[in-house]
C-alpha cells in the first residue's frame, strides 16, 4: 500500500490500482503510519508526496515486497493452488546453458514470470532446489564424481563433453592440433577460486595419471584468469563451447583425460516438471547446434563424435 501511493502520488490511484475502496486505503494509510510512528506522506491538493521519513521507508520496503511475494508464492505452492502468473526462478551456473534453459521455458510457458541468478560456486543449486528455492538449475559433474538428485528433485544429463585446455597464443603448444597432459607438466595453472566439488578432484587424478602434479599458481575468476593466460603467466581449462578469448588458443587434451556432464535439474512437484521432456530436449537441440558452430569443438567432434554420458 505504501509503494503504491508514492508510485500513483495520490491515494484515489493507488485505492483503484489495489482495488479496493480510497476511504479503505485512507483508513489503512493511517493504522500504517500509527503503527510507524509518524506522517510517510504529505497530502494536499497536488497529490501525495512522500515526507523525508516516508522516503527512508519506501526505500526498505521495495526491497522486501520481492521477498514477500516470493513467500506468497511458495505459500500457495505449498497449500495446492496454483499462482495466476507461475513464478520460475532459474539457477545457472556458469556455463553456457543457461541463456537456452531460460529461452526455451519462456517458450512452453510463455505466462511464466521468469527470474535468474548465476551461482560461480554451484555446490549451492542443489539445496535451492531441494528448498524450494529455485524451480530450475543448470549443473554439472565430473566422472567419479557424479552428483546425485536431492530428496524430490530430478536431474536430466544434457550433454557430456571433453574439457579443453587455453593457453596463451605465442605459446609453443597452441600450433598442435591436440595437446598432451603431460606436456603440461611444466606449466603454472590457474584455477577457479570457487572450482565446485569434483572438479579439483577430477582435474587431480587426471594430471596424476599423467605423470605429474598440478602447480596451481593462481585461483581466480574468469576475467582475471583470461588476462592471465594470455599473458603466458598460466594455463587453464575451458568448457569446450567456449569461442575463445584474446591471446588465447583453446586445444583439445589428446585422449579427453578431462570431461564435464551438463544436467539440468528441477523439484519433481514445481510448475517445470510437466514441461521438464519438451524443456531437456530443447536445450539438447540448442547445446549440439551451438557445438556445430564453435570451429574447435566441432572439429574435435568430427574425429571423435559425441562422448557417452557419464553416469
Amino acid at each position: 500500500m505504501i509503494c503504491a501511493v508514492a508510485e500513483h502520488g495520490s491515494i484515489s490511484r493507488a485505492a483503484v490500482a489495489l482495488g479496493m475502496s480510497q476511504p479503505a486505503l485512507t483508513a489503512q494509510l493511517r493504522r500504517i503510519e500509527r503503527m510507524f510512528g509518524g506522517p510517510l506522506f504529505d497530502r494536499d491538493r497536488g497529490g501525495t508526496r512522500p515526507t523525508s521519513f516516508g522516503a527512508w521507508v519506501l526505500v526498505r520496503a521495495r526491497s522486501l515486497l520481492p521477498a514477500f511475494d516470493e513467500l506468497r508464492r511458495d505459500g500457495m505452492r505449498y497449500i495446492g493452488q496454483s499462482c495466476p502468473r507461475p513464478a520460475i526462478r532459474v539457477g545457472c551456473m556458469v556455463s553456457h546453458l543457461g541463456i537456452s534453459a531460460i529461452t526455451r521455458l519462456g517458450e512452453l510457458i510463455p505466462d511464466a514470470e521468469i527470474t535468474a541468478r548465476t551461482e560461480e560456486a554451484m555446490d549451492l543449486l542443489p539445496g535451492l532446489l531441494e528448498s524450494g528455492r529455485l524451480e530450475l538449475a543448470t549443473l554439472g559433474d565430473y566422472p567419479g564424481h557424479e552428483i546425485l538428485p536431492p530428496t524430490g528433485v530430478t536431474y536430466v544429463s544434457v550433454a557430456t563433453e571433453p574439457i579443453f585446455v587455453g593457453l596463451a597464443s605465442s605459446h609453443p603448444l597452441a600450433r598442435s592440433d591436440e595437446i598432451e597432459l603431460r606436456d603440461l607438466a611444466g606449466e603454472d595453472w590457474g584455477l577457479h577460486a570457487l572450482a565446485e566439488a569434483g572438479h579439483r578432484e577430477h582435474f587431480w587424478t587426471a594430471c596424476a595419471e599423467a605423470g605429474f602434479t598440478p602447480r596451481i599458481a593462481y585461483a581466480a575468476d574468469l576475467s582475471l584468469a583470461v588476462g592471465l593466460i594470455s599473458s603466458g603467466r598460466c594455463v587453464g581449462m575451458f568448457q569446450a563451447l567456449s569461442t575463445g578469448y584474446p591471446g588465447i588458443t583453446i586445444r583439445p587434451l589428446a585422449g579427453t583425460p578431462l570431461r564435464f556432464r551438463h544436467l539440468l535439474g528441477w523439484p519433481e512437484h514445481g510448475p517445470v516438471a510437466p514441461y521438464a521432456s519438451d524443456l531437456a530436449a530443447g536445450v539438447r537441440a540448442d547445446y549440439w547446434a551451438k557445438a556445430r558452430r564453435t570451429p574447435v569443438y566441432a572439429a574435435w567432434l568430427a574425429l571423435h563424435g559425441p562422448l557417452p554420458s557419464l553416469g
